[in-house]
């Protein structure tokens, strides 16, 4: 009776503290302009920019020398580290800031974009009758 009170305890305690840990944060990384430049920029331009500044900073962070994993395991994590760190460089100065958008703020972002009415739009599809 006490092995099954004690093992029962044991449950609830590890239940306890796996509901107590933080879950991963919901959402997502991207990349917003910096300079007025791209910022002025139609939404199909700044993607193409986006796009190309991604590519030639992915080609130029493989020049970052890493060594084989199955030699060296901890130079291999620095080295995908360097890798990481030069992307994120490289891209800055291209003039794109890495920023965290939460799920909600996209959610939000993709309901504004869809009731997002313009002059043009109310003479074809008035709201009110």
């Amino acid at each position: 009776m006490f092995k099954i009170l004690i093992k029962i305890l044991i449950i609830f305690a590890l239940i306890g503290c796996s509901a107590l840990q933080q879950s991963a944060p919901k959402g997502e990384y991207r990349y917003v302009p910096i300079t007025d430049r791209l910022k002025s920029l139609s939404e199909d331009d700044f993607a193409s920019r986006l796009r190309s500044a991604s590519l030639v900073c992915e080609n130029e962070m493989l020049t970052v020398y890493v060594p084989s994993r199955a030699l060296d395991e901890a130079g291999w994590e620095a080295g995908q580290n360097e890798r990481r760190r030069y992307f994120k460089n490289c891209m800055e100065l291209k003039g794109f800031e890495r920023k965290f958008f939460s799920a909600q703020a996209i959610k939000r972002e993709k309901t504004k974009e869809k009731r997002d009415f313009k002059d043009e739009d109310y003479i074809e599809k008035p709201r009110f009758y």
